[in-house]
């Protein structure tokens, strides 16, 4: 078995507040799951998902292995983090289904054998991908960011075609969730394909860099079960064919959602890693749209999982993380003057909002951050303020600030980079969290 075989087998919304109580639990994220079977997508969507242990159906230890980065191979890992085995563990679990993997002490991680009902055989071995790249680290031991898109795939390893579907001249990057189009007349979509083999560290967002448009595959009607298992109908009379330039033309002649997905039909299996799904509002005549989203196209909670933190339906266009806290685009970081509110929690809980961004003096390298106490608690033990360095897949964490008393803080920042930042809190009686604050790109050459 080959090492790469072995390996790759809040919404922190800031009109909230973080609340530290015990035991500490990181806020959900919003990260999208797909998991390609051997002939149906057993799973597809967004989910708000947390850190937390697994176990295969198989195992016979008792307990839950750990599956949140955090292992010796990777001692920058500080900070448990949801990964791809157990967001997708919580996808199986929200459908009825399970999983099973053989565990390997020395990577302190599953080599998956089995998603659902399919399992590996002959050779045709589970393999996963993160942003249309192959980690090279395994499932239980790759943290994921808000936003990420984690894609499983049976019979990974031969070399066919990543697809992806997209409405005709979208560039917003990542798995286009719907679209809208006007009945009875043509709808434009394209299909991409992802660079076979790409492998090592993962873009830090979804996009489709690298990707060439694909000639001669099927876009197809898609049947969905009432577990939620997709089947691509390739057959169906609606399919059409990609052109030279990877696109193709339908007209939807009946009004409502309509799932559709790329492949390419071989002899017995399929020749593609199928593409993602794509659900189409086509609007009654005078209408503007087709009622409520598809259950499978809005974030759902894993059972288990608080999802406390998180909307319901976060805009498409916006990323949990980046809600509030500005970006390179927007110096303001958009904030608010009103600070948030929410019922008291319980006594001797440390409560302070969420630390806000001063990018004034940004092009000198000087970063401010300001907070409140709105609730003191059992007091304030420490409070530290770290940075991670963009574009550097697995950067470690950095201190740039801390102390015990202050609700505000000045930070250095090494120009010429971006900065993912992240505040953590401890009160007297130890108890902490940590909460990502925004991110920012700091001007100029220098080097960090």
């Amino acid at each position: 078995m080959s090492v790469r075989h072995l390996l790759t087998a809040l919404c922190a919304c800031f009109s909230l507040l973080l609340v530290l109580a015990a035991p500490a639990a990181a806020s959900p994220i919003t990260v999208n799951v797909r998991i390609e079977g051997a002939h149906e997508t057993l799973f597809e969507g967004p989910l708000a998902v947390e850190p937390h242990g697994v176990h295969a159906g198989s195992d016979t230890e008792a307990g839950l292995r750990p599956c949140d980065g955090i292992n010796a191979l990777d001692p920058r890992n500080t900070i448990p983090a949801p990964t791809p085995t157990s967001t997708s563990a919580d996808a199986m679990a929200l459908i009825g289904e399970t999983f099973d993997g053989k565990w390997y002490p020395g990577f302190d991680d599953y080599f998956i054998t089995r998603w659902g009902p399919d399992r590996e055989a002959e050779g045709k071995s589970w393999g996963i991908l993160v942003n249309d790249t192959f980690t090279s680290v395994g499932g239980c031991q790759y943290q994921l960011d808000a936003g990420d898109e984690v894609l499983w795939v049976f019979n990974a390893f031969d070399g066919q075609p990543n697809l992806g579907l997209f409405p005709e001249d979208d560039t917003s990057g990542g798995w286009t969730l719907t679209a809208t189009a006007t009945l009875n007349q043509p709808f434009g979509v394209e299909v991409v394909a992802f660079e076979d083999g790409q492998e090592g560290a993962p873009s830090e967002h979804p996009g489709r860099g690298g990707s060439v448009a694909y000639a001669g595959a099927d876009v197809s009607p898609v049947t969905t079960s009432a577990k939620g298992f997709e089947r691509v109908e390739t057959s169906d009379q609606a399919t059409v064919p990609t052109d030279s330039a990877g696109k193709a033309q339908i007209v939807f002649t009946t009004p409502g959602w309509h799932r559709i997905k790329a492949t390419v039909p071989g002899l017995g299996e399929e020749a593609a890693i199928r593409s993602n799904r794509l659900d189409v509002c086509v609007p009654e005549a005078g209408q503007s749209d087709c009622g409520a989203l598809p259950a499978e196209d809005r974030v759902r909670v894993p059972p288990g999982s608080s999802g406390g933190e998180l909307p319901a339906e976060p805009p498409a266009s916006q990323s949990p993380e980046s809600t509030g806290g500005g970006s390179a685009s927007d110096p303001s970081g958009g904030h608010s003057s009103t600070q948030p509110t929410v019922p008291l929690p319980q006594p001797g809980q440390l409560r302070v909002s969420v630390p806000r961004l001063d990018r004034a003096q940004l092009k000198e390298g000087r970063l401010g951050v300001t907070w409140k106490v709105l609730d003191a608690g059992a007091g304030v033990a420490r409070w530290t303020i770290s940075s991670q360095t963009l574009g550097r897949k697995k950067a470690p964490y950095v201190r740039r600030a801390s102390g015990t008393a202050d609700t505000s803080a000045s930070l250095r920042l090494p120009r010429g980079h971006a900065y993912r930042l992240r505040f953590t809190i401890t009160d007297a009686l130890g108890r902490g969290s940590s909460v990502t604050i925004g991110k920012v790109v700091v001007p100029g050459g220098g080097r960090g």
